[in-house]
């Protein structure tokens, strides 16, 4: 079974009478099949020895210990804890900003900054507490994730304090194994009118409210200013300073106006922007975001919080995936950018299969074509892009084609292949000459780009496949 941890711990009590709160906080928090060993009087005991005095007070204690053993043997599954797991943040996001995390553990051994830093992201990254109190709770008496010691019944405060971060390191390695079927808090299942409505009608039409979009982007972004997300750029001032210096909000109109020429738009906060200016913000704040990892809480005089150890991608990658969903919740057929060179700008939404074949085709792990097409993608999505962008991203994703002709005339029917480079050179694609046909829709250059694109993730997927198979190769 999948769960936090997958090996047998062992907890040692030196007092079972004492401490035995302790023995059900690493049992409620781990909930792992365990063995409990237990000391009494403060000596421990080995079996068929010690004096009648310690046998006397160990017989005195097993029932109780027969209690816990009995709480214990049931074996800890992550997902049977439903909502004290439940997901906050994309699946996908906090196995990376985990391991990321994670790579640091070694550097940090031992160290307390490591652990608040897993602390802060499993407070933001999960809806309860009970991730973070789990973790936190992992004492220098508590050991699980190894073998045990040559001696079984060795007291545990001879153990180094290096020992409990790697007890911490295992938490945070078995969590992340456990990511996948963790649920997402933004995922629930249907209520009964939603099923209701669902069964009505598949696909429901989504009106356009951008006053909607625009009061839950400011509350989106008022909420990660105050988690420290735009602390980089425009931190709040700390009482401790000689000088307080310029307010974040200001700062940030400050920012705002060096990147589109308008000032005062951002404090104080109109009631709404013009859609143009809108947008700009959208993806201006796309820029500023960084998440902090580390914090600390300066209570002099109601300081509050100071972020710091900023670092850009997974705040990027939060702003990205909390501004779509909104976006795509009010109608506004745009989206951020969240791959490509047009990272962090608005494109034309599409449907989810057109979205993982973008994904797809910028996954090569050739740096050239990655470019090209990379390049191509962002001519045809940008919500500026007219017949002479698309035409051109077209062009750059034949020219990709033309580079594996070969490949296309192995893998394909002769007559498909040829009907790839037919459209390329026939309709004003590839080249302007007079006798090609250039008297259609542009919405024919649509169906063009999608078809060239997907044949591009093939040719890349067959090329991966011969790599890795010598027998394909040949």
């Amino acid at each position: 079974m999948s769960g936090l941890l997958k090996s047998t711990p062992h907890i040692a009590e030196r007092d079972f009478e004492h401490r035995h709160d302790a023995i059900e906080r690493a049992i409620l928090g781990v909930g792992n099949r365990v063995e409990i060993r237990v000391g009494c009087r403060g000596r421990h005991v080995r079996p068929g020895r010690g004096t009648e005095q310690d046998l006397n007070a160990r017989a005195r204690y097993r029932p109780r210990l027969s209690v816990k053993l009995a709480t214990v043997n049931a074996v800890f599954d992550t997902v049977s804890r439903g909502p004290d797991y439940l997901l906050r943040w994309p699946r996908d996001l906090f196995v990376l900003e985990a391991k990321a995390i994670l790579a640091a553990a070694h550097a940090a051994h031992g160290k307390s900054d490591w652990n608040s830093e897993v602390s802060l992201l499993l407070s933001e990254a999960f809806a309860a507490d009970t991730p973070r109190n789990d973790f936190e709770g992992i004492t220098e008496g508590t050991i699980w994730g190894s073998a045990p010691s040559s001696d079984p019944w060795e007291d545990l405060g001879t153990q180094s304090r290096s020992r409990q971060t790697d007890l911490k390191r295992e938490f945070l390695e078995d969590l992340i194994a456990a990511a996948p079927k963790l649920t997402e808090q933004h995922t629930p299942r249907p209520y009964y009118s939603q099923r209701k409505t669902a069964a009505a009608n598949p696909t429901p039409a989504v009106e356009r409210d951008l006053d909607s979009a625009q009061r839950d982007w400011r509350s989106a972004v008022e909420d990660l200013q105050q988690r420290g997300y735009l602390g980089m750029v425009a931190p709040d001032p700390c009482v401790d300073d000689n000088y307080p210096g310029a307010f974040p909000d200001a700062i940030l109109d400050a920012l705002i106006e060096e990147r589109i020429g308008k000032k005062n738009l951002w404090s104080p906060r109109p009631e709404a922007w013009d859609e143009e200016t809108f947008f700009d913000l959208v993806e201006i704040f796309h820029d500023l975001v960084s998440r902090p990892r580390r914090r600390h809480f300066h209570s002099f005089n109601g300081c509050g919080w100071h972020y710091s150890a900023f670092t850009p991608r997974p705040a990027q990658a939060l702003y990205g995936w909390s501004v779509n969903r909104l976006l795509a919740r009010n109608g506004i057929g745009l989206r951020l950018a969240t791959d490509g060179e047009d990272l962090g700008r608005l494109v034309h939404e599409v449907d989810e299969a057109r979205a993982d074949l973008v994904e797809a085709a910028l996954a090569t792990t050739d740096p050239d074509r990655r470019a090209v097409t990379a390049h191509a993608i962002a001519l045809f999505r940008s919500r500026s892009a007219g017949v002479e962008d698309k035409r051109s991203a077209c062009v750059a994703l034949a020219s990709l084609l033309e580079e594996r002709r070969d490949l296309l005339k192995q893998e394909l029917f002769s007559t498909d292949e040829g009907a790839l480079f037919l459209i390329a050179n026939k309709f004003a694609i590839r080249h302007r000459r007079a006798d090609q046909h250039a008297d259609y829709d542009s919405a024919y250059l649509d169906w063009i780009f999608w078809w060239f694109l997907s044949t591009v993730a093939l040719i890349d997927k067959l090329l991966t496949s011969q790599a890795s198979d010598p027998a394909i190769s040949g």
